[in-house]
């Protein structure tokens, strides 16, 4: 049986597990962040007795004050000039702090826009409870190709129960938050099936763009729990505190944002988009194969 060349270029990517895209929103340069703050109006990113794997990114002309014992495992990068900005006792951020990064407002600019898109989107009626449970597919699917709910929190959802999401490597979830008065986010999210952190966003205050700052406080406190996603909530206060987060979280808008206490936040791995190099490297393996089936065997000679 012959094939041709798409086909098995195809199964070879298949073979060798390249991730394939998936419709639905993409989190672009954040995705090398673990935490991004909007620093509106000169607040502070407060920091102490936590770790985090991966960047912190600070906008407008908000500033960082850092307190050990702790770890950051790489770059605090700060949108603004003002190196005073930045204040650190105690910890170690392998990576320093740098500034005058117009990527980091560029980024922040790019997910308040997100937020505000998505937030304006109904979808399936939904309540985190202590011990439940969704299926991605449940969701309203949008013209984007997101699967979307709209959620509100139990006041039962906290520290010691689990919400389990599932969904495929190829979806994408939205749980659109409405500004309710605050949201413990104290149970732990656990994801099956597939779906990764990056594929599931969290987005608080969803409509509540009137003004652009005065949102709901975000707050997750696991008791050192573990709990999973990516957390934005561009209008309101956020505070993690004895968590562990397989994720990202961004937003803060002009209060003081807290990652305090016995917090972890580890970003997930970024996973290649098509026309990446790790996709081109994989086509080219896959054209190498193809060429060697379609060699023609020597002959022998006699």
């Amino acid at each position: 049986m012959r094939y041709s060349s798409a086909v098995l270029a195809f199964a070879i990517v298949t073979a060798l597990g390249i991730p394939q895209a998936h419709a639905g929103f993409t989190l672009g340069d954040a995705a090398n962040f673990a935490a991004l703050y909007e620093g509106n109006g000169g607040h502070n990113l407060n920091f102490n007795n936590s770790n985090v794997t991966g960047n912190i990114g600070i906008g407008g002309t908000g500033g960082f004050a850092g307190n050990g014992p702790g770890t950051i495992t790489g770059t605090v990068e700060f949108f603004a000039g003002n190196a005073g900005q930045f204040s650190n006792s105690g910890l170690t951020i392998t990576g320093g702090a740098t500034f005058n990064n117009a990527n980091v407002q560029a980024t922040l600019n790019s997910l308040n826009l997100l937020s505000q898109t998505l937030g304006g989107e109904a979808g399936t009626s939904l309540v985190f409870n202590g011990g439940g449970s969704v299926n991605a597919s449940a969701g309203t699917l949008d013209g984007s190709g997101n699967r979307v709910f709209t959620a509100t929190i139990n006041s039962n959802f906290t520290a010691g129960t689990t919400f389990t999401i599932t969904g495929t490597g190829s979806q994408t979830v939205v749980f659109n938050i409405p500004s309710t008065g605050g949201h413990g986010f104290n149970g732990s999210i656990v994801l099956a099936g597939g779906i990764t952190s990056d594929q599931v966003l969290f987005n608080f205050d969803a409509g509540n763009y009137a003004t652009l700052s005065g949102g709901d406080t975000l707050t997750i406190s696991t008791n050192g729990n573990t709990t999973t996603g990516t957390f934005l909530d561009p209008n309101g206060n956020i505070q993690i505190n004895h968590s562990v987060l397989l994720g990202r979280i961004f937003g803060g808008d002009s209060h003081d944002m807290a990652i305090v206490s016995g917090a972890n936040i580890i970003d997930p791995p970024r996973v290649p988009e098509p026309g990446s190099l790790a996709l081109l490297a994989a086509g080219l393996v896959a054209l190498g194969a193809i060429r060697r089936l379609r060699r023609p065997a020597k002959r022998s000679e006699t």
